[in-house]
């Protein structure tokens, strides 16, 4: 039998900054709403929501349920009582671990993935959001929720974003060096992949601990980026110089180089046409026809779709995960190879690309 909580109700009371909480808007959305839709996916009962909120905001509020297609909302004034399962509008929860910890009768706060209850929480709420739908297609499911924790342990002490950046970085070029040092066997490719794997959380930790203290930097910013090149290309030599070891053959050596060429080209590149991108737009001419339009219309569809999983294959996530795996295995001379060509085809064809639309 299910131990979860049979009364749903949401707290509308909290007030930030600028005023009340619940009309503030997240990614276009008000989280007023946001929780309506919550609990609508959550209770399904077909009841009415009860809200608690202050007398002299339900008119307001009210104003932002119209919307509203589901059951419909009663208010309440004053706390909700001790055995409701509350949701708060100065908190986001992620809907997933919430109804899980519903289901098992844990207190909605286990859910919460960002506060609102501090200004420069409230500023970076969208930022925030955003970067968990798209940044850790993979690391969401691990290293993101042993980062959230880590930054929020750290929060109130004297450690800076920048140190958990320079940790990760350390513990990069740590895993470079015993790949270059030959290091084989179970003990070694474990000791590899365990480098890897914690520096991703510390790479994901210094941003989160940075929205937490406010303490965001155009240094910062420098810094991180700047490591995670030196990284990866220390990583992707030792794993060539490595190779050249044990089989003997240049090969290896000459698919660093050409890594280390493309994925410069590719930056290069990329930053670069940045200023061409924004310029350019695409003219339709007047003489071209309903069905060639629509022809054009759907290929261009079916060229994004291809453009997404080429771009997904390089995401950053995706080919630390590849790292460690590989690690894992004894195979990372695989991921040399593979991206060595990746990064060379996506050099060349972004500047033909640019070349046949701008010259």
């Amino acid at each position: 039998m299910s131990s979860r909580p049979v009364h749903l109700v949401i707290d509308a009371r909290p007030r930030g900054p600028r005023g009340l909480l619940a009309a503030e808007l997240v990614l276009g959305r008000s989280v007023f709403d946001r929780l309506l839709d919550l609990t609508d996916e959550l209770s399904r009962s077909g009841c009415p929501v009860v809200v608690h909120a202050r007398p002299e905001e339900h008119g307001r509020l009210g104003e932002l349920a119209t919307r509203r297609r589901g059951p419909g909302v009663i208010f309440e004034a004053g706390t909700p009582r001790e055995d409701a399962a509350v949701l708060r509008t100065d908190r986001i929860y992620d809907s997933a671990r919430l109804r899980r910890g519903l289901r098992v009768g844990r207190s909605p706060e286990t859910a919460v993935i960002w506060r609102l209850d501090c200004p420069e929480a409230l500023a970076s709420v969208d930022e925030e959001l955003t970067r968990r739908l798209t940044y850790q297609p993979l690391g969401k499911y691990w290293a993101f929720p042993l980062a959230d924790r880590l930054a929020e342990r750290l929060r109130a002490t004297s450690i800076r974003p920048n140190a958990l950046t320079l940790g990760a970085a350390g513990l990069m070029l740590l895993a470079a060096g015993l790949i270059a040092a030959g290091s084989s066997g179970w003990t070694g490719r474990m000791a590899v992949g365990l480098c890897l794997s914690l520096a991703l959380v510390l790479d994901t930790a210094d941003g989160r601990l940075a929205r937490l203290q406010g303490t965001s930097s155009a240094f910062g910013r420098w810094l991180d980026q700047v490591l995670d090149e030196l990284a990866d290309l220390a990583l992707h030599a030792a794993i060539a110089w490595a190779a050249f070891v044990r089989d003997g053959h240049p090969i290896w050596l000459l698919l660093c180089t050409l890594y280390a060429s493309a994925k410069y080209l590719f930056l290069v590149q990329s930053l670069l046409g940045n200023e061409l991108e924004q310029g350019w737009t695409e003219v339709v001419t007047p003489t071209q026809s309903p069905d060639r339009g629509t022809r054009r219309g759907r290929g261009n569809a079916a060229a994004e779709r291809f453009a997404a999983i080429v771009r997904g294959f390089g995401h950053a996530d995706l080919r630390w995960h590849l790292w460690i795996l590989l690690a894992l295995v004894g195979r990372l001379d695989i991921g040399l190879a593979v991206y060595a060509g990746y990064f060379a085809a996506r050099a060349l064809g972004g500047a033909v690309r640019k070349g046949v639309q701008y010259a």
